[in-house]
């Protein structure tokens, strides 16, 4: 192993109590130099170390000392993240060079996993090898992305260290998660260079860090009579587009029907991947290797015929978000009924997802944003009240909201400003339509009765503001 320079960090962070219920909480964790620009450096670590944090600290692998940092920029999909700190913490200090983009480690290459995992003060260097490659779901944000996994433990403090080559001496990985269960040991992953060089390119071109997608609903081919039904020939290979979301990059572009070819040059096979730095991987990891606002080449069969396309990557939206850091969760109180955007921290709030109502499961894997339904607005509890009954208890919540006046929902924004030009108008009543899988129901609410429930619900439950602050604009002034 070559000589490695003192580069690991130990960063220690504060959660911010205002964005959940628990008071503050002290972690630490770990990251590595990659950069210095005379007094400013850059240290390298996994998004969910700083996440949600109000006061970082740095300290240098066999120094007391401890200086304050900011967060420069994070990617939460990937789960990396920026720290910069300014001193001369680092001076002396030479940084630890990233692989190139397109360097993966080949399978049974030793590498050395280096952090600060509980149970003590000093740096620790583990050893293992790679013993897989593919594209896998990251626990920090649920998205798919490409990672390697070592045989190296990764344990709680060692997430955002350096893992490095035996045989280049350079950063060939973030560690970012490992497995817990006593039938999993000493297996860890990595967020591997290529992702790393993509998240630090686009901080360069000041261009969004999240994961570029197609916006698309993709099929398998391996069905011989599929294939002959598409009319694609004996060499053809791809997959079956069906369906496109609403202001995605493909919106207009790629057909239902359309069968995938080729995406930036790359041969799709029928069961979906793609033969991509040199291993064979998920389609995903052919437009990870871009950054938003590239163009991306895609070569599909139309009704028998071949046609070449060109997209611009941009940052999309799913249904259902995932991955929500740094932010409050929005939310908007009417007659005692609490309405909130379906997202994965709420199915989260089940433990396990395989607990979450199917219903809602259901939008959270296959739902699709429409022009009508930008956002899955929800009905989530309700703090009874005389102007409620016989909306408690457990004849309502976890519903959708699908009507409201009849016209269908498209977001919660889109919600509250119908609601509020209905009060507006003196309508006599609030009608809402709602379902929870195939089970149809109404609500009907006296809207001259709502003003004064409103101020006796947030007397009698102690609820400060009947709405979060991204919806206080379209209520009228107090």
């Amino acid at each position: 192993m070559h000589a490695l320079p003192a580069a690991p960090q130990r960063i220690t962070y504060v959660a911010d109590a205002s964005l959940q219920t628990r008071t503050a909480t002290r972690g630490t964790g770990s990251g590595v130099l990659i950069e210095r620009t005379g007094a400013t450096c850059l240290v390298l670590t996994a998004a969910h170390v700083v996440a949600n944090s109000t006061f970082i600290q740095l300290q240098l692998a066999g120094q007391p000392d401890k200086i304050s940092a900011r967060v420069l920029c994070v990617a939460h999909e990937t789960d990396l993240a920026l720290v910069e700190v300014s001193g001369g913490l680092f001076e002396g200090v030479e940084p630890l060079p990233v692989a190139p983009v397109d360097a993966l480690p080949a399978l049974r290459d030793k590498v050395y996993v280096l952090g600060f995992p509980v149970g003590g003060d000093d740096l620790s260097i583990t050893e293992g090898v790679v013993s897989r490659i593919e594209v896998q779901s990251y626990s920090h944000s649920h998205a798919r992305a490409l990672a390697v996994t070592v045989d190296a433990a990764v344990n709680s403090g060692n997430s955002g260290g350096p893992v490095v080559s035996e045989t280049s001496g350079q950063v060939v990985g973030i560690a970012f998660q490992g497995y817990a269960g006593s039938d999993v040991e000493n297996q860890g992953h990595m967020v591997p260079a290529p992702l790393i060089q993509r998240f630090l390119a686009a901080v360069k071109a000041g261009r969004p860090t999240g994961l570029p997608s197609l916006g698309v609903y993709l099929q398998m081919l391996q069905s011989p009579a599929l294939r002959a039904r598409l009319a694609m020939g004996a060499q053809d290979s791809g997959v079956l587009v069906t369906g496109v979301e609403w202001r995605s990059v493909c919106e207009g572009q790629l057909l239902p029907g359309d069968v995938l070819l080729e995406v930036d040059g790359v041969s799709v096979a029928n069961d979906g991947t793609c033969l991509v730095l040199g291993r064979r991987l998920a389609l995903a990891a052919v437009l990870h290797r871009r950054i938003f606002g590239d163009a991306v080449a895609l070569r599909v069969l139309r009704e028998g015929r071949r046609v070449d396309l060109s997209v611009t990557l941009a940052q999309g939206e799913s249904l259902v978000p995932r991955g929500q850091y740094d932010t409050k969760p929005p939310y908007f109180l009417f007659a005692g009924l609490l309405f909130q955007p379906l997202s994965l921290e709420y199915l989260s709030t089940w433990g396990d997802l395989k607990d979450a109502p199917p219903h809602l499961l259901a939008l959270h894997y296959d739902g699709m944003r429409r022009a009508n339904r930008t956002e899955v607005v929800m009905l989530t509890q309700v703090l009874a009240d005389e102007v409620n009954v016989g909306y408690s208890g457990d004849t309502h919540g976890m519903d959708v909201i699908t009507q409201l006046q009849g016209k269908p929902v498209v977001s919660l924004r889109d919600f509250v400003q119908q609601l509020q030009q209905l009060l507006a108008q003196g309508v006599r009543f609030v009608e809402l339509d709602t379902s929870r899988g195939d089970l149809q129901q109404r609500i009907v609410l006296d809207a001259q009765q709502v003003k004064a429930a409103d101020r006796r619900i947030a007397e009698q439950y102690h609820v400060p503001f009947n709405a979060s602050t991204h919806f206080r604009d379209l209520l009228p002034a107090a």
